[in-house]
């Protein structure tokens, strides 16, 4: 069995590097827990703690471009966050080399994989992460579905959402 693990795990973050993803038509989407690369009708999912901080910023630079900015967040409450910001504004955030969380901003034009993005209602995020809850914080109106999070316009699924994150993230309350 643990052969059959490790194969497949190769298989799970060496896709996505094959030359096939740098063709057109080629996408990558944020994804609770990760992000999806598609392409000829094949999703990969890249994973969150599966994939590596190398793997990870290939597979996105193939299809993102190169990162816009590489750095550390050293004050993060789960410890220090290496990070990759795309031209797309998404961040992913990585620890100890691995892949662990993304975010996207208000300015972002990444989406999921079925077209839903910044800008809709926190209730078109159910079809993705389930049942999403809403609660004000000091950060505003949050929201939080299955390992997706995020701040939107005001309280309510009914309200548009301005920022998402999911994993590992570098949020200060």
């Amino acid at each position: 069995m643990t052969g059959r693990r490790l194969a497949f795990a190769a298989l799970f973050i060496a896709a996505p590097m094959a030359a096939g993803w740098a063709q057109d038509g080629a996408a990558l989407y944020l994804a609770p827990g990760g992000l999806v690369a598609e392409a000829a009708g094949v999703e990969i999912s890249i994973g969150m703690v599966t994939t590596s901080e190398a793997d990870t910023v290939k597979s996105a630079t193939k299809l993102w471009g190169d990162p816009a900015e590489q750095g550390r967040m050293e004050e993060c409450g789960a410890g220090p966050i290496d990070f990759a910001r795309f031209g797309n504004d998404v961040i992913l955030h990585f620890q100890d080399g691995t892949f662990v969380g993304w975010s996207a901003s208000s300015e972002s034009s990444a989406s999921f994989a079925n077209g839903r993005a910044i800008g809709v209602p926190v209730m078109a995020l159910e079809a993705i992460a389930g049942p999403v809850e809403t609660f004000e914080s000091s950060l505003g109106y949050e929201f939080a579905g299955e390992n997706l999070f995020g701040v939107a316009a005001g309280p309510g699924t009914k309200a548009e959402i301005e920022v998402l994150w999911s994993g590992i993230s570098c949020v200060f309350r």
